[in-house]
């Protein structure tokens, strides 16, 4: 009954854009017998510090390496999640608006540790266009709580969702475009894109460094089709942890390298580097972030014809935020639903050699659980586009119901 009862009120609230998947995994916080809030800061699906240790370590508390774990209850692995979304839009001067429902996605997840040392990440989602998204892991973890190492491998959040500061998930809806889109013009690398690899990693203290090897993407800046050639792309995180609310800084390098982006020289290898530095901190309920992607690209081919007039391409991007979290005051029981407000500033040009083609982004919203724990989200987020040189604003608005299904009881 209240499976179906929820499911009407889906269909009647209704509630697009391009943020990646996963959110919070009821499952864990029935197996622990803790509340969403002990791993999820300011909102979900954001993590404080205890959240992203249980992360690097594998899908269990850091004291837990190298105990034995048997998967007993099967449900205390596997978490649905539904997302119902209304999208507006509308650029100034055209008659044209676009306004509609969807229901962006579906997804299963499977997660948890096994065994001493190794643990599991299964997420597969079943987007509104029928394509079908998987992020499958395998991750390795020895030694001790306070220093150990060890490995992921497979189709993996390479970065962007895995990271912390600017690199770890929305509280909003929307990621921002500096990751979500293209940084240069040239070569199709986006931030966002999960990839197939390995990476081995070391923790000790608040601090995971890690080394990747990574197929890398195709022509079309896909990363999960398969690789197009011989080449392997290389990436270096640091991600350190400043406190328990999950203030952190993080950086990324990435040396990648791609075949055939040029269809008259479909044997020509374009060489391009990406870089990404974020900071958050919070101040009680008060968060502030900033993050700066950069991106080289070089080698292309410049030929009669072609789609390049340079041999190199640069781009850059950042994005300042702002955050609060309204909670009630007193005993923890009755603190009641907190709301966190945000706000973004965004700056993206895929191509500083040319002038006025940057795009500039004024974002805020709110995210909101209509009850506790958090079966269910709400989110809203409001954005103007102000292009330079001129261009049409673009006024977008996205609401997002979200729903997290699994059996049991409040934990």
């Amino acid at each position: 009954m209240l499976v179906s009862t929820v499911l009407l009120s889906l269909a009647m609230l209704g509630g697009s854009s391009n943020a990646s998947a996963t959110s919070t995994l009821p499952a864990w916080a029935r197996r622990y017998n803790v509340a969403c809030a002990h791993c999820h800061a300011p909102a979900v699906p954001r993590l404080n510090a205890t959240g992203i240790r249980f992360r690097w370590a594998g899908y269990r508390m850091p004291e837990d390496i190298g105990q034995p774990v048997e998967v007993q209850k099967v449900e205390n692995y596997i978490a649905l999640r539904g997302r119902l979304r209304y999208n507006y839009e509308k650029t100034q001067g055209e008659p044209a608006e676009n306004s509609a429902f969807n229901f962006h996605d579906a997804t299963l997840f499977y997660a948890g540790p096994l065994g001493k040392n190794f643990g599991a990440f299964f997420e597969i989602e079943r987007e509104a266009e029928d394509d079908i998204g998987l992020v499958a892991q395998i991750v390795g973890a020895w030694g001790t709580e306070q220093s150990y190492g060890g490995f992921r491998a497979g189709q993996i959040h390479w970065a962007l969702g895995s990271g912390v500061a600017g690199f770890d998930r929305p509280t909003g809806i929307n990621r921002p475009r500096p990751v979500a889109d293209k940084v240069t013009t040239a070569v199709p690398f986006r931030f966002r894109k999960d990839q197939v690899g390995v990476e081995a990693y070391y923790v000790t203290g608040r601090n995971r460094v890690a080394a990747q090897v990574l197929n890398g993407i195709d022509p079309s800046g896909g990363g999960t089709g398969g690789d197009v050639d011989t080449w392997k792309d290389f990436v270096v995180t640091d991600q350190f942890l400043l406190d328990e609310a999950g203030s952190g800084i993080s950086a990324v390098g990435y040396y990648g390298s791609l075949k055939g982006l040029e269809p008259l020289e479909p044997n020509t290898t374009v060489h391009y580097w990406r870089l990404g530095l974020s900071a958050n901190k919070f101040i009680q309920d008060f968060e502030v972030s900033g993050t700066v992607v950069y991106g080289k690209d070089k080698d292309l081919p410049v030929i009669s014809g072609g789609r390049f007039a340079s041999s190199t391409a640069k781009g850059v991007g950042y994005w300042l935020y702002g955050g609060y979290t309204f909670r009630k005051h007193g005993d923890a029981a009755q603190r009641g639903t907190p709301m966190t407000w945000f706000a973004r500033y965004e700056f993206a040009d895929p191509n500083t050699q040319t002038a006025d083609n940057a795009n500039r982004r004024l974002a805020t919203g709110f995210v909101i659980p209509i009850n506790l724990p958090e079966y269910l989200r709400l989110a809203l987020e409001y954005s103007l586009d102000l292009p330079q040189g001129g261009g049409p604003k673009h006024h977008g608005l996205t609401t997002e119901l979200m729903i997290v299904f699994y059996q049991g009881t409040r934990p």
